[in-house]
């Protein structure tokens, strides 16, 4: 995880020396600086940030085939956020949302989702016995405050200080936040998984104990 931490920083800090060299006239990849722009479709730093879902997709949907019953169910849950994370950051579906309804009701509905949503996950996680649920909850939980609380600073500073050097910075930190908000959602998931198979192995070697003892 920290391989991608680092990886995130360096791809992210190139982005916007990028865009603001570019921003004040100065830019060192002309008509190729989306390939590492901050939040352009198809740019590196937005398809970073979409491949960390796409593996928290895959590593839940893993964790859903291993277990069965209301465990398999609630993996699923997660599998289909994660599903649904790579679609919005891959086409960019909030900024559309924001173009389309405005920006208070996008932030209305996150906010609900986020509210109404994640306490109803972290619940059924915790009813179901699922091992690791309320960490992954956790992540989720930083990764939602982190995409709508930077996004209505960025929208600030846009109204407050439209200066090229200001709003890149802005926008930096609302992109590389959630992007390592995404990578904690990773090894979120990950210690989850990893809490269940040492659970599973407990439980087996127990069965195994019991077997002997009653022979």
């Amino acid at each position: 995880m920290w391989a991608l931490v680092g990886l995130a920083l360096g791809l992210f800090s190139l982005g916007f020396l990028v865009r603001w060299r570019c921003a004040v006239g100065s830019c060192p990849l002309p008509g190729r600086e989306w390939i590492v722009d901050l939040d352009a479709i198809g740019g590196l730093p937005r398809l970073f940030t979409t491949a960390v879902f796409a593996a928290t997709a895959v590593a839940a949907a893993v964790a859903a085939v291993q277990t069965r019953g209301t465990s398999r169910l609630w993996w699923s849950a997660v599998t289909a956020i994660g599903a649904g994370l790579v679609f919005a950051k891959l086409v960019s579906a909030h900024s559309v949302l924001e173009t389309s309804d405005g920006t208070t009701l996008t932030l209305l509905v996150g906010t609900v989702c986020t509210v109404v949503g994640l306490p109803a996950l972290w619940a059924a996680g915790r009813a179901w016995g699922v091992a690791g649920s309320g960490l992954v909850v956790l992540g989720l939980a930083v990764y939602a405050v982190a995409a709508l609380g930077l996004d209505v600073v960025t929208r600030t500073v846009a109204v407050v200080q439209p200066q090229p050097l200001p709003l890149t910075a802005a926008t930096f930190v609302e992109e590389l936040g959630e992007a390592l908000t995404a990578v904690a959602l990773l090894g979120a998931v990950a210690r989850a998984r990893a809490r269940r198979r040492l659970g599973g192995r407990g439980q087996h070697a127990g069965s195994g104990r019991l077997s002997r003892t009653g022979s």
